[in-house]
């Protein structure tokens, strides 16, 4: 009996135990699919909402403070839900916010109710990181480039440089400012002319005659007024005054063009890239037979970046490389159908907080079909905190214009990247430039291709200076090789006196081949 009664006290003390956890295990199970289904909930309204207009960006690629702070906020307005002393419409004029209350950018009426709001809110502040990681040590720029060296004897030009563009037939260099003015150099440097104009210039092209299409900003800051213009500049008949004549007026912030013929009617028209801010577009302005230009939209979305023809389909017509760097961040083609008929295909596309800068067109790999060498990490706006997932990206065609991510190299603040054969060895290179660099290294780095999607990262051993707006290349000195020209632009705020030694042009001579 006392082994009986042991026994059955030990089975019911192992049955009340197991029923406890069975208990607490159905506890934890109900509790967990709770906050499985809460979150599930909260992630479904911010795929709804977030990913509405955009590519939803994941609570990860923020961290708390910076999601809580800055960007959620931010993004109520695009909501038209009302948040109290964010202060937004004092930053813009009368006739900005009639622009985009005409535009419904900001709805007047909540398109959410408060509860979906904070679920929202909820979703990205519990999931974000509370710091993001620091992806600069984990790689190495090594401090021994020789490729290229700053030239001793290039002219000392204001670190307000909005423009940098070299004509190849005449050997001039053509150097905007903010101020709004454009320099002439030739070829020993020497400054031979200069024209002013109303704003800061963005985009140039020459003709044999020695006149220029010259683009403005019209407000360089962003912005939403149409103030932008691009103008024919001819010199006088004695050769000592600029005459300038509007060609294309009231766009929204223009920052690049491509002069081409669209619709194959023979007469040469205009795609222009209107940045905007919260406003803008990109645009095709046709040709009519009086040289007047009609307007029509390819993408009426703002942060137009850049546009570049090329024949993506091989058909014999020119389809449109573009960038869109501002809310819905994506890499585009958008193909000629002849007849002024046109096809968009999305190729790339990133969250809004990616900063896209620029995009590139190689053949990296050598197999025939044009890449993308891709930059992002602008860090101007409403999430000014170094990010791991800025940098420099090679995408690869698979031959059907369907690109994949092949390499990546971290760069803070990367602002643009070019690619080409520099050092002459038969395969693609890439230098790029930060203008949000987390020190001076990251400024300019010159990637050297081994081979297989291998590059070498390079940079000077002491940084001329630490941060770059603008990369064009060039071969300045006429040798044989491609060079690269830098451009600095101060940003507001101005730090007065200057740092020491800062310019706006740095000329880096390719040391590839020498002049004999």
């Amino acid at each position: 009996m006392r082994s009986f009664s042991l026994a059955l006290r030990f089975n019911c003390k192992v049955n009340n135990s197991m029923t406890k956890i069975i208990a607490i295990g159905l506890v934890l199970s109900i509790l967990i699919a709770c906050n499985t289904s809460q979150e599930s909930e909260e992630q479904k309204l911010a795929q709804s909402y977030c990913g509405g207009c955009h590519l939803m960006p994941t609570p990860d690629l923020l961290d708390k403070k910076t999601w809580k702070e800055s960007v959620l906020p931010k993004m109520a307005l695009r909501l038209g839900v009302v948040q109290q002393n964010i202060g937004f419409y004092q930053d813009f004029s009368t006739e900005e916010i009639v622009t985009f209350t005409e535009a419904n950018v900001f709805p007047e009426t909540p398109i959410v109710t408060p509860e979906q709001w904070e679920s929202i809110v909820n979703y990205y502040v519990k999931n974000a990181p509370d710091k993001l990681p620091d992806s600069s040590r984990k790689t190495l720029i090594s401090p021994t480039l020789s490729r290229f060296l700053p030239k001793a004897n290039t002219p000392h030009v204001e670190p307000f440089v909005s423009l940098i563009k070299y004509d190849s037939l005449s050997k001039k260099l053509f150097v905007g400012s903010r101020r709004g003015m454009v320099t002439v150099f030739d070829q020993q440097f020497k400054r031979i002319d200069s024209l002013k104009v109303s704003s800061p210039p963005s985009d140039l092209r020459t003709y044999p005659d020695g006149s220029l299409d010259v683009l403005l900003m019209g407000i360089m800051d962003p912005n939403d007024h149409n103030r932008g213009t691009l103008e024919k500049a001819r010199k006088s008949a004695d050769g000592k005054t600029w005459a300038l004549t509007p060609i294309l007026q009231k766009l929204r912030r223009p920052v690049n063009q491509a002069f081409t013929d669209v619709d194959g009617d023979g007469l040469e028209d205009i795609v222009m890239c209107e940045y905007g801010n919260n406003v803008g577009q990109l645009s095709w302005f046709k040709q009519q037979q009086d040289n007047s230009y009609q307007v029509f939209k390819f993408d009426p979305a703002p942060g137009a970046r850049l546009v570049q023809p090329y024949d993506f389909n091989r058909d014999g017509k020119l389809d449109f490389f573009v960038m869109m760097a501002q809310g819905d961040e994506q890499v585009s083609v958008i193909y000629n159908r002849g007849g002024g008929k046109y096809e968009k295909q999305i190729l790339l596309r990133f969250p809004p907080v990616y900063g896209s800068s620029y995009a590139d067109l190689a053949d990296v790999n050598g197999d025939g079909w044009v890449d993308i060498v891709y930059t992002n990490g602008d860090n101007a706006d409403y999430s000014m905190i170094l990010k791991p997932y800025h940098g420099v990206r090679i995408f690869l065609n698979d031959g059907k214009n369907q690109f994949q991510e092949k390499w990546f190299f971290p760069l803070h603040g990367a602002s643009k990247a070019l690619a080409d054969d520099f050092d002459k060895d038969g395969d693609i290179d890439i230098a790029a430039i930060s203008y949000f660099p987390s020190n001076p290294q990251e400024g300019f780095v010159y990637f050297e291709n081994q081979g297989n999607l291998k590059f070498t990262a390079k940079t000077f051993p002491t940084p001329r200076q630490d941060k770059w707006m603008l990369l064009e290349k060039a071969d300045y000195d006429q040798d044989g090789d491609k060079d690269l020209l830098l451009g600095y632009l101060e940003r507001p705020p101005y730090r007065f006196p200057l740092p020491a030694g800062m310019t706006g042009l740095q000329i880096l001579e390719n040391k590839t081949i020498t002049k004999k």
